[in-house]
């Protein structure tokens, strides 16, 4: 499946493959591509022991929309730490912390 979505004004493809379709996903469980601008999210994989796979590949896909608005917004580029790109730490806890954000701000109706 792919869909198209807009990040700050750019548009991303967003798609869900195999390993055997991308074998960058032999190291990671997603990404995203900031020269295609695309965001891949694994398929579950015959030997995953993951009793909620939809929930965990729904967090993955949320980190890698996080990094995609990082990027676009300028962080990557002005980053503490250039080189090893955005802090994974940060990224996870915008990806885990979001859902729960936009759930107090709409029942605020701060949205």
């Amino acid at each position: 499946m792919k869909r198209k979505i807009d990040i700050l004004g750019s548009k991303y493809t967003v798609e869900f493959k195999s390993v055997k379709e991308d074998d960058f996903l032999e190291r990671c469980d997603g990404y995203f591509d900031k020269t295609s601008k695309k965001i891949v999210v694994g398929k579950k994989t015959d030997d995953c022991e993951l009793d909620c796979f939809e929930q965990y590949q729904k967090k993955v896909l949320r980190h890698e929309i996080v990094h995609a608005f990082m990027y676009e917004s300028g962080l990557a580029d002005n980053w503490e730490h250039k080189r090893m790109g955005q802090e994974e730490t940060v990224v996870d806890w915008f990806a885990i912390q979001l859902p729960k954000i936009t759930k107090v701000c709409q029942e605020l109706g701060c949205m």
